[in-house]
C-alpha cells in the first residue's frame, strides 16, 4: 500500500513539473522574470535629462536598435523599467520613471508592439554605483533599463 502511494505521489510530481514546464510563462513574464537577457546591454539603456522624459536623439537611436533586435529575435515580450536620480522628492523621483518608461513603451507601440506585450515598472530612484550617502544627480541613473522575455 505505501509503494503505491509513493507511486502515485510521484506520478502526481511529475506531471506538476510538465505541466508548469509546458504551460506559458505568462506569469513570470508579466512580471519581467522570465528575461533571457537578464545582463542589461548598455545599447537598450535608454539615458534622460535631468527631471524630463523627453526624448532625445540618441534615445530615439537606442529604441529603434532594440526594436530591431527585439523584432528579429522573435520576443514575446518586452520589459521597460524606469528610473530617476536620488535628487529631489522620492514619490516625484518615482512617478519621473514611471513617466520615462512610459515614454519609451509608447515608442515601442508606435513601431508596431501591442501594450499587452510590453510591461512597465518603476524603480524609482536609482543608487546605480553611488553609495548611500551620495544624493546627488547622477547622469546613469536618469535612465530606463530594456530587456527581453522570450
Amino acid at each position: 500500500m505505501n509503494r503505491l502511494l509513493l507511486s502515485a505521489a510521484g506520478a502526481v510530481a511529475l506531471l506538476s513539473v510538465a505541466f508548469m514546464a509546458s504551460s506559458p510563462a505568462q506569469a513570470w513574464a508579466d512580471k519581467c522574470r522570465n528575461n533571457v537577457d537578464a545582463q542589461i546591454d548598455d545599447e537598450y539603456r535608454i539615458y534622460f535629462h535631468t527631471s524630463g522624459n523627453e526624448l532625445s536623439e540618441e534615445a530615439i537611436r537606442r529604441i529603434d536598435r532594440a526594436h530591431s533586435i527585439a523584432s528579429a529575435r522573435d520576443v514575446k515580450q518586452i520589459c521597460i523599467v524606469g528610473q530617476a536620480s536620488k535628487e529631489g522628492n522620492a514619490k516625484r523621483n518615482a512617478n519621473l520613471a514611471y513617466g520615462r518608461a512610459e515614454a519609451v513603451a509608447n515608442q515601442f507601440v508606435a513601431r508596431g508592439w501591442r501594450r499587452d506585450q510590453i510591461v512597465v515598472r518603476s524603480k524609482g530612484e536609482s543608487w546605480g554605483f553611488m553609495t548611500d550617502w551620495l544624493t546627488d544627480d547622477s547622469g546613469a541613473d536618469r535612465r530606463v533599463d530594456v530587456t527581453f522575455s522570450y
